[in-house]
């Protein structure tokens, strides 16, 4: 004798009250099971397919080795293990980023693919680039600040200057006649140079380079007299080769403990200065909020765990790993500040 199962029965009754088309009989039919009809729904939306149930994209915007690459594959990782999926990482280089962006808004807006995104191709590029081919930050959905960099001011060694105070003093004295290196022109250096002479009221001449690692040589060099730099300058300033004056953080950077901020500079309108450029995670807008919070959260996760807070420290980043909304916020902020300098006519958007 077959034995009767009763989920069977209960399959069938669901399919023949779903066929019928009299109200009342799909009524009695369900009831008579102990379903109401409203007792479908969660039945229905468990039938659903959950996410993730494939790879997830992570793009970086850069070569291999590059910053968003970095942190693309620090945190990859760990992600995977959180979601139970790979997190495959791949390099959109080129256009300052801008290839990276579009492939990501290309993607289906499903939660399978986000990027790493910089405070340059979110704030920067919308204000000073009038081909940028996206709206910021209508066309994204942030997730998650993931770390910001301070620079350093140095200078070469033949600047009579052996602070920032003394440094903005002979630059009023002698308006033109230093020179600043920075990676490009319109790129975060210079947007970041510009807005700090703008703050000071100084004018030095812009020798735009093709990468910090040029510049900086331009530096050591003597070709160039002033630049801000990344971590990149610890060993030079530590051989003497080059002088570091002021970081741009809001307290003394870890990785440059010695060397006090431009707040501590004695220069009233620096009171509040401050220039920490962060890296973050971002989707296309148009993926679902809950999607959207269960990214943050394995982001967050993976960016808490020990391994990856050591190789990002070792970089010289400063973690930060916060809500989808404080990203926002983030973007917001940097939107206006590059419209202020943008009116100051220092840059002029190409």
């Amino acid at each position: 004798m077959s034995r009767h199962n009763p989920a069977d029965s209960v399959s069938c009754l669901q399919r023949t009250a779903m066929n019928s088309h009299h109200p009342r009989r799909r009524a009695l039919l369900l009831g008579g099971l102990g379903l109401p009809f409203a007792s479908l729904t969660p039945l229905l939306a468990g039938a659903q397919v959950a996410w993730p149930n494939r790879s997830i994209t992570l793009i970086a915007p850069n070569a291999p080795g590059g910053p968003a690459d970095t942190l693309a594959r620090a945190v990859a990782n760990g992600m995977s293990k959180i979601l139970n999926v790979p997190v495959v990482v791949e390099n959109k280089p080129g256009a300052s980023g801008k290839i990276g962006i579009q492939a990501l808004l290309r993607a289906p807006r499903d939660g399978y693919t986000l990027a790493v995104t910089s405070e340059t191709a979110l704030s920067a590029l919308p204000v000073f680039d009038k081909n940028v081919g996206y709206q910021s930050p209508a066309d994204f959905e942030p997730l998650s600040l993931a770390v910001r960099t301070p620079a350093v001011w140095c200078v070469h060694p033949s600047v009579p200057a052996n602070n920032l105070r003394e440094l903005v003093a002979y630059a009023k004295a002698n308006p033109g006649k230093l020179n600043y290196a920075s990676f490009g022109n319109n790129s975060s250096s210079h947007l970041a140079s510009e807005n700090f002479f703008r703050i000071v009221d100084v004018q030095l001449t812009h020798i735009p380079f093709k990468s910090e690692t040029e510049g900086l040589n331009g530096l050591l060099s003597g070709q160039v007299q002033v630049m801000m730099l990344s971590g990149a300058s610890k060993p030079h300033i530590a051989a003497k080769k080059i002088r570091g004056l002021a970081t741009t953080s809001t307290s003394r950077w870890g990785f440059l403990p010695d060397i006090v901020t431009a707040r501590e500079a004695g220069i009233p309108e620096l009171a509040n200065y401050s220039y920490e450029p962060w890296l973050g995670f971002s989707a296309a807008a148009g993926i679902p909020k809950e999607i959207r919070d269960r990214l943050n959260s394995a982001l967050r996760q993976s960016m808490d765990s020990p391994a990856v807070k050591t190789m990002l420290s070792g970089f010289g980043y400063r973690i930060i790993a916060s809500s989808s909304s404080e990203m926002g916020e983030a973007i917001q902020h940097d939107l206006t500040s590059y419209r202020v300098l943008a009116r100051s006519g220092r840059v002029t958007p190409e």
